[in-house]
């Protein structure tokens, strides 16, 4: 038998380990995440007989606070890292995480423990969980850290996704205060003795809600700003 070369870092021996926890996902020696998935699995298994306490299967809380729950909690703990370690799943991957998915599909539906999953999936509208973080993945990769993938993955690339403009700091549904009035944005095309004239304006079609200002200083435009608003609100 050979054993293991000793490797030490300034005089400390560092031990080896099958695996590793850093920043909230569980790195394995064979990089198959097949250990993340296993204390997932145990976390999300704690968290499923939390839930059988509050919703039994003709008492407790209704069937779509239970999907709520499902959607916002549980989905949201699994996709934590997600674009690390899910981003082209393998078939062991995919069969783990759909026993992970199984025990919640029962308990909220209700149903026979003989039902098919995908059943299940097709009558609570609860895609396969993961279908779900493989699209969480890849979203996070190519919009949020405009990472581009192999075209194996997708075709689709950072540049071609339209970013999310950052506009005036202070936006005008806030209702503006006096004090609350500035330049900040755009004072360094503004200068002291100038005249400044401000311009708002808001419409409402069946399009969708709009809204927008300009700066004006001597017959120049300084700055400009408009955004889309929500459909419930009003230009009034």
């Amino acid at each position: 038998m050979v054993r293991s070369p000793k490797i030490t870092w300034n005089g400390y021996k560092i031990n080896r380990v099958k695996s590793f926890k850093y920043l909230g996902i569980h790195v394995d020696d064979r990089l198959n995440w097949l250990e993340h998935i296993n204390k997932q699995g145990e976390k999300t298994n704690k968290m499923q007989q939390n839930l059988i306490l509050i919703a039994g299967d003709n008492w407790g809380i209704s069937q779509i606070h239970r999907w709520t729950l499902y959607k916002t909690v549980i989905e949201r703990r699994l996709t934590h890292g997600s674009s690390a370690w899910c981003l082209n799943p393998t078939f062991k991957l995919k069969r783990k995480l759909s026993s992970i998915q199984r025990p919640f599909l029962l308990h909220i539906s209700g149903a026979y423990r003989t039902t098919p999953t995908a059943a299940l999936q097709t009558i609570l509208g609860i895609p396969p969980l993961h279908m779900q973080l493989q699209f969480e993945a890849r979203f996070t990769s190519i919009y949020h850290l405009r990472v581009p993938l192999p075209p194996i993955i997708t075709d689709i690339q950072p540049q071609d996704l339209d970013m999310k403009a950052t506009g005036w700091s202070t936006h005008p549904s806030e209702h503006l205060k006096p004090n609350q009035i500035y330049f900040e944005d755009g004072e360094a095309y503004i200068a002291r003795k100038d005249i400044i004239n401000i311009f708002t304006d808001g419409s409402k079609t069946e399009h969708g809600v709009g809204a927008a200002f300009c700066v004006s200083t001597n017959d120049i435009w300084a700055y400009q700003w408009s955004a889309k608003l929500n459909d419930n609100n009003t230009v009034f």
